[in-house]
């Protein structure tokens, strides 16, 4: 996928979003690559690098929620990382940040 480019190391998956915007027109097709992966690796962590990322929308905010909330019952760990400043603003004002673990 184009919008994603993902690394494994060890036992840590880590995916970097490569879109400046992630938005309702594109999180269903993450959202499906990202279960994909889960699927099929045994990764225990799943990070996901949101650095080049200015802009979120609340369908973004419920594909974090659905990816921690699948990989929690999976006895897995999710991570946002690289967060820009809009972004994690955004998450904060939502008052999930630490729920998402995002760093």
């Amino acid at each position: 996928m184009d919008y994603i480019k993902s690394e494994l190391n060890g036992s840590v998956l880590r995916l970097h979003y490569l879109k400046d915007t992630l938005v309702f027109n594109t999180t269903s097709h993450i959202l499906k690559y990202i279960e994909k992966i889960i699927s099929t690796t045994s990764a225990e962590t799943i990070i996901l690098d949101l650095s080049v990322v200015d802009h979120i929308d609340s369908s973004a905010v419920g594909m974090f929620i659905s990816v921690k909330y699948e990989l929690s019952k999976l006895h897995r760990s999710f991570v946002l990382v690289g967060l820009t400043d809009n972004v994690r603003r955004i998450l904060q004002i939502l008052d999930i940040t630490n729920y998402l673990g995002a760093a």
